[in-house]
């Protein structure tokens, strides 16, 4: 019984199992074979001519000349043969069959030159033949070491003729000789089935690499259009946060203009009640789109830091002025250490931190309070936020700087915030390059210290802040803004404070309500209607007046390319809701300002630059 041959070794048996290869493995050895043929071919017929040369005289001129018409018959066959084949659309088996038909032709016609050269050859002749049919079915096995069977056909071809060749010739070596061809032929068989081996085990190797390129390109793929849909969702979450909180903001800044007029008028005691608690509401909802702003202008890149040498006792001060009276309203004890140490960095961020910091400790503290100290290690300075809170698991450690995510919330109770506090908090420290660290004990409490570099040298004496005593009376203002109620608003507001109000809808409509009048102070929305922008609208007046009149630009929106181009217009610039004190602020330092005056008519440029003076508050 005939073994089967297994697949990937050697078999000694030179007959393979009838069994062929799966069929992508067998594409390949046909590719290769074919590959090689026609080199073959070529060396085929050259080893013809020399045969002819090597056996004149000692073999029949016609009969070896019959052989040579015969072999280059056959070569030509067989490459016209392998033109027809197209192995894109023939089935692999089909093409494997052609093949060998085309190797047994080769084999059949060189070991037809063995019974040429026995019949009418002398004895030379016959070591030469043998010689050469041995050397070119040897020379054969690189060319079908790719297809084991298509090689055995071939040699078994050839030297099946040569054996034939040796019996008729018969005499007393023909049993040495057939021994020899046939361990000649044996070998050769098993170093055929060894490169076949070899080969197969090289094509299963290229297939597999092939399926996991494929596979790696298709997760490749996948990935990457996740990627693509991720980042449409976060631009699509920027343009909603942009378009909400803009939308939020204009009614939230009318209502705090309209409040802050009422609050002027004579109230009885309820209505001063219910007066406060709009107060009180109206100022949540701000906190609620300030921090939706702070996150927004973290994403947008417009927040740049500035370091310099501070005092850390102002700054503490400052921040129990803001949160004590919400301590004090929440029944909670509120403490600050007085120090003497002052830091280097951007004062105004890391105000901005701390505030994250304090109001997360009186958010999540029901009982006891909240301490706010400094202390010095080294050469570095940390600022520290102690409250006796629900305290955070350490497990949540890192969770809790992630955005909208929050602790004990789960019925998204939105006094407690948006969840985005300590992620804005995240941000601007890597944005300052320096640490958070966090320690805390459910139930017991928790401490944030932020790190900064100390300061050992002279500080500058700190300016003053403005006073609200600085009368605005019979200051020239014109106001641009889209939104009616904003307009009467903010008319009803300055007219309060003794201001003479212009009011204007667009650019257009301030041109012509101005006329040739120069006003004091312009203030405008940045997104008006029909795509126009509180910087057109400044650019245009300013060309239009000839003198870089100060400017005050108010914006909802939180859209990080709007606030990159309204944080390059030479104005300062307000986020809605703008209280009346930071309104009331921002105009007595512009008005406070030294202005050049210009002739009307001069240049925009140096108007422009003039401006630039009144811009020491546009940014973050």
């Amino acid at each position: 019984m005939m073994p089967p041959e297994t697949p990937g070794t050697g078999a000694l048996w030179p007959w393979p199992s009838l069994r062929w290869e799966r069929d992508e493995v067998l594409r390949e050895q046909v590719a290769l074979l074919r590959q090689n043929f026609p080199m073959t071919l070529a060396a085929s017929l050259a080893t013809a001519l020399g045969t002819m040369w090597v056996m004149d005289g000692a073999v029949d001129p016609q009969a070896l000349t019959a052989w040579l018409i015969s072999h280059v018959l056959v070569v030509m066959g067989v490459y016209l043969s392998l033109r027809s084949m197209d192995p894109t659309t023939d089935p692999a088996r089909w093409s494997a069959y052609k093949l060998m038909v085309c190797m047994a032709g080769m084999g059949l016609s060189w070991g037809g030159l063995g019974l040429v050269v026995m019949h009418w050859g002398n004895a030379s002749s016959v070591v030469y033949a043998i010689g050469i049919i041995s050397t070119v079915s040897s020379g054969a096995l690189g060319l079908g070491a790719p297809l084991y069977r298509a090689y055995l056909v071939y040699l078994s071809c050839a030297i099946g003729s040569v054996l034939l060749a040796i019996a008729l010739a018969g005499g007393p070596v023909l049993w040495p000789a057939l021994f020899l061809v046939l361990v000649y032929f044996s070998l050769t068989c098993m170093q055929a089935s060894t490169a076949d081996t070899a080969t197969r085990r090289s094509i299963a190797l290229k297939l597999e690499n092939q399926r996991l390129v494929g596979e790696l390109r298709a997760e490749s793929q996948r990935a990457q259009a996740a990627q693509q849909i991720a980042e449409k969702a976060d631009r699509d979450k920027s343009r909603f946060l942009a378009a909400a909180s803009h939308d939020l903001r204009q009614p939230l800044h009318a209502m705090g203009l309209f409040l802050e007029s009422l609050q002027r008028s004579p109230l009885n005691a309820h209505q001063q009640t219910v007066l406060d608690h709009a107060h009180a509401a109206s100022s949540a909802a701000a906190e609620m789109l300030t921090t939706l702003l702070d996150y927004s202008r973290l994403e947008a890149g417009v927040v740049k830091v500035r370091p310099s040498a501070f005092a850390v006792q102002p700054l503490l001060t400052a921040l129990e002025q803001e949160f004590g009276v919400q301590a004090d309203n929440a029944r909670l004890v509120y403490r600050t250490r007085e120090t003497s140490l002052a830091a280097h960095a951007d004062r105004s961020l890391v105000g901005l931190v701390m505030r994250n910091f304090i109001s997360n400790a009186l958010r999540y503290t029901t009982r006891g309070g909240v301490l706010i100290a400094c202390r010095r290690r080294g050469q570095r300075v940390a600022l520290e936020v102690w409250d006796t809170g629900i305290g955070i698991p350490q497990s949540q450690w890192d969770d809790i700087f992630q955005e909208f995510l929050q602790l004990d919330n789960p019925e998204r109770d939105r006094r407690k915030g948006l969840g985005l506090g300590l992620a804005i908090v995240h941000r601007l420290v890597r944005e300052m390059g320096t640490t958070v660290e966090l320690h805390s004990k459910p139930g017991q409490g928790s401490v944030f210290r932020l790190w900064m570099d100390a300061w050992d040298g002279a500080l500058e004496d700190e300016t003053a802040p403005l006073g609200d005593d600085h009368s605005l009376a019979g200051l020239h203002v014109l106001a641009i803004d889209d939104d009616e109620a904003v307009l009467l608003g903010m008319q009803s507001l300055l007219q309060s404070w003794g201001c003479l109000c212009t009011v204007a809808s667009s650019g257009a409509d301030a041109l012509e309500r101005l006329g040739d009048d120069i006003p004091d102070l312009i203030i405008t929305d940045f997104r008006l209607r029909l795509e126009e922008t509180g910087k057109q609208v400044l650019q245009a007046l300013r060309t239009h007046l000839g003198t870089a009149v100060p400017a005050i630009i108010m914006t909802g929106d939180t859209s990080p390319q709007r606030l990159r181009d309204a944080q390059s217009t030479s104005a300062l610039l307000l986020h809605k809701p703008v209280s009346t004190s930071q309104l009331r602020e921002a105009m007595v330092q512009l008005i406070t300002q030294p202005q050049p005056v210009r002739a009307k008519g001069s240049a925009r440029q140096p108007a422009d630059e003039a401006a630039a003076t009144a811009s020491g508050a546009a940014g973050p």
